[in-house]
């Protein structure tokens, strides 16, 4: 049965047995995902912590001449804000439920939200996303969308996140994938192949986006860049395509896996290309599949000798490095540091699952007693384990950096810094360089006492990490 006759995706959890509470070593993690039944872990208290909205809003905001109709209370928009006024793009409405609404139901506010949208902004395409309460009081989303997609005459989507059917925000992401896929890619079947290229970007920084088509398309390579940025015709398109080009394994695996098991689009996988040797790799596996191996080689080549005279002598050897980021990019940015002669002190990541096994054995080869710690929007946890490695140097995103900073640990936000390709790799060590030279920055920020007692960080970090019980 094809995938995309269901009205969305299995939950991470059931898929992939994903993770996002654990703390051991990376060969422990290992043995975590080689057995039959992965245990999965509670947490007895959670501080904060994102959920499939918040990712589904994210990933929708960037589908050129959308709009985005939020099927919730106003609180449950509040998170829209930040995607518009960060990326500059993403245009929403919200059916501002109430609570009569969660008792009655709300096809009515529903349709007109739709309607209004319409008429604002004559999109493309229009997305109803769901929300915790529109899954609760069991609103007929579906039959609203037939009726206005033949009114309207433009394709409508549901896309069904529900807030709690699962504890791994990156399910939010599926979800809208998923939707996209089900509702504008087109019929299953033989499809004629062009020449064409997909290039799945999902919610990249926009520079790394512009660096990965830069170097695919100094190949020759015909590319059709999705989601990120892309139209409602790019997924058709991407149906038709000769071949799908990893960037991020993470995010966007299943737009990956459905081209390839319900269209025939062959996936290409393969980490992402952080540091000098992971770039050329990516580059090497992209001209292989597609019979370009050589001038693959020879932009590598080109590349890599003018960013390594405009490195000159930097060198990470001695420096200890703690990184907290999304799985693919910490595991990615681990044999950066290796690169460079650094060592690894430890790791953050939101979530780990069997998509992450091939990488943690390499991470194990390099980092034999590495410690791992699995946690989205957990500072506590995250600011007890670094305090006690006492690293020289933090890269994480823009979540805790305040608050590691107050450890007096200099620190490299990634929120707004690219990291992919060989640009990518000049601007990181710019900003390592500045990180460390700079340590008079982190000392003032060390006069600033944590939000955390000394009673507190005298617990273990996995205090409330418990095994769940079934």
């Amino acid at each position: 049965m094809s995938l995309l006759k269901a009205k969305s995706p299995r939950i991470r959890e059931k898929r992939l047995d994903t993770l996002n509470a654990w703390l051991g070593r990376a060969d422990e993690a290992i043995a975590e995902f080689s057995g039959e039944d992965t245990v999965q872990r509670i947490r007895t208290f959670s501080q904060s912590t994102q959920d499939d909205l918040l990712y589904a809003l994210r990933l929708l905001a960037g589908i050129r001449n959308s709009v985005v109709v939020i099927h919730a209370p106003r609180g449950c928009a509040a998170a829209a804000l930040y995607h518009r006024v960060s990326s500059g793009t993403g245009r929403w409405i919200v059916s501002n439920l109430d609570q009569r609404d969660t008792i009655m139901g709300a096809d009515r506010k529903l349709r007109k939200a739709v309607v209004g949208a319409f008429r604002q902004y004559s999109p493309e395409v229009i997305f109803i996303i769901a929300s915790p309460v529109a899954a609760i009081n069991n609103d007929d989303i579906q039959a609203v969308v037939e009726e206005l997609h033949e009114e309207l005459e433009l394709p409508i989507v549901p896309v069904y996140v529900t807030g709690f059917a699962s504890r791994n925000a990156v399910t939010g992401y599926d979800i809208a994938l998923h939707a996209i896929l089900k509702h504008l890619a087109g019929p299953r079947g033989e499809h004629q192949r062009t020449a064409g290229v997909n290039l799945l970007s999902v919610v990249e920084n926009g520079r790394d986006r512009l660096e990965a088509e830069r170097l695919l398309l100094r190949l020759g390579v015909e590319l059709n860049t999705l989601p990120d940025q892309a139209s409602a015709a790019s997924f058709r398109l991407a149906t038709q395509a000769r071949l799908s080009l990893s960037l991020d394994q993470d995010s966007e695996n299943y737009l990956g896996l459905i081209l390839r098991d319900e269209y025939g689009v062959p996936y290409v996988e393969q980490p992402r290309p952080i540091g000098i040797g992971a770039t050329g790799r990516w580059l090497l596996e992209a001209g292989r599949a597609l019979g370009i191996e050589d001038a693959a080689r020879e932009l590598h080549e080109q590349e890599s000798g003018l960013l390594r005279r405009e490195l000159g002598d930097f060198s990470l050897q001695g420096v200890r490095v703690y990184i907290a980021l999304s799985v693919a990019t910490a595991f990615a940015l681990s044999d950066l540091v290796a690169e460079f002669g650094g060592q690894v002190a430890g790791i953050t990541v939101g979530h780990l699952d069997q998509l992450h096994k091939a990488r943690l054995k390499e991470l194990v080869l390099q980092h034999p007693s590495l410690q791992l710690h699995v946690a989205d929007g957990q500072p506590f946890e995250e600011l007890n384990i670094v305090r006690r490695l006492a690293p020289d140097l933090y890269i994480g995103d823009v979540a805790h950096i305040s608050q590691v900073g107050r450890l007096g640990i200099p620190v490299v936000s990634l929120e707004n810094t690219p990291v992919l390709g060989y640009n990518g790799v000049a601007g990181l060590a710019r900003s390592v360089s500045l990180a460390l030279k700079n340590r008079s920055f982190a000392a003032a920020l060390a006069k600033t006492p944590t939000p955390y007692t000394e009673a507190w960080y005298r617990r273990s970090p996995n205090w409330h990490i418990k095994k769940e019980v079934r």
